[in-house]
């Protein structure tokens, strides 16, 4: 180098300036290419929201739960998160449904409102999911075996696929009847029937999520989760509970962990975390919570 002349001696030095770029975009750029496609973390939540009707507001106090001013806080507080996937339930109120996606279709651009189907008189499924990825709507089955007051949704379940890059996922939401054991456990094996056992593969992974009103130290707990054939992952936290008397809106001496996000054991899957979240907002110099079930979130890491 030292015979080279200032001219021949930076372009000498360009040159290699070059090869070493041509190095890193041919070599370098692929290689990390392919260790970021080689999975993929989402986080699922499973939320009730209490978004009772207002029409029914003036005739019973248990429907007056501050809709109008828990509904902004709530997507206030989902746009600010980092979720992948929510699926929300007791979404019943129509001017409610329309805020939601509204206020949330920028963030959450995949959305599948709840589902009414015919002319009844029956509140919709209530269950809404918002989705970051692309969404194809898989099934729907109505349980139609309501009693009491569930008897006024209709309460169901809804089946989506979830594409996440170059991966699919199946995500199921819900809500089983709260008053009635005896339709409850009908709707377990309408679940089991309709909607895991037919799309149940090796494929594309299954997600289960949403408020089962069953306890999870229940006998009709087991029988759930070994019919379902899915798994749940634990919870470490002080409060294991979606529901508790801690609760702004809950009264006190009853705590349970009733919301669930039911995983399919395989290869495709595994789960990181699971944790409760408790988000709260300011109201007349109080705090309260958004909603009377505190939000259950799953990681996991597709392969």
């Amino acid at each position: 180098m030292r015979n080279l002349s200032p001219i021949k001696f930076n372009y000498w030095l360009a040159l290699k300036n070059i090869s070493l770029s041509i190095f890193c975009l041919f070599i370098l750029i692929p290689f990390n290419t392919k260790a970021s496609e080689s999975n993929d973390t989402i986080q699922i939540v499973s939320w009730n929201i209490q978004m009772l009707p207002d029409i029914f507001a003036p005739f019973s106090k248990r429907l007056r739960k501050k809709q109008k001013i828990r509904c902004p806080k709530i997507i206030q507080y989902l746009n600010a998160s980092d979720f992948d996937i929510v699926i929300l339930q007791e979404v019943f109120d129509k001017q409610r449904v329309n805020e939601l996606e509204d206020g949330l279709k920028v963030i959450y651009p995949h959305i599948l409102r709840p589902i009414k189907e015919g002319a009844s008189l029956k509140l919709s499924s209530g269950v809404m999911i918002l989705s970051k990825y692309p969404t194809e709507l898989i099934d729907h089955v109505i349980f139609g075996v309501s009693k009491k007051s569930d008897w006024g949704a209709q309460k169901g379940c809804s089946l989506i696929k979830v594409k996440i890059n170059n991966r699919s996922i199946l995500v199921g939401g819900t809500h089983l009847d709260s008053k009635s054991e005896v339709s409850r456990n009908m709707q377990y094996h309408i679940t089991k029937e309709q909607i895991i056992k037919p799309y149940f593969n090796d494929s594309v992974p299954m997600f289960l999520a949403g408020d089962f009103n069953t306890i999870k130290s229940s006998k009709d707990y087991e029988k759930m989760i070994t019919l379902f054939d899915l798994e749940n992952y634990e919870l470490d936290d002080e409060r294991p509970y979606t529901f508790d008397e801690y609760n702004s809106w809950n009264s006190r001496g009853y705590k349970s962990w009733i919301d669930f996000i039911f995983y399919q054991k395989t290869e495709k899957i595994k789960i990181t975390d699971q944790n409760i979240f408790r988000p709260k907002m300011q109201y007349e110099k109080s705090t309260i919570d958004l909603a009377d079930h505190y939000q259950i979130v799953l990681e996991a890491v597709i392969y």
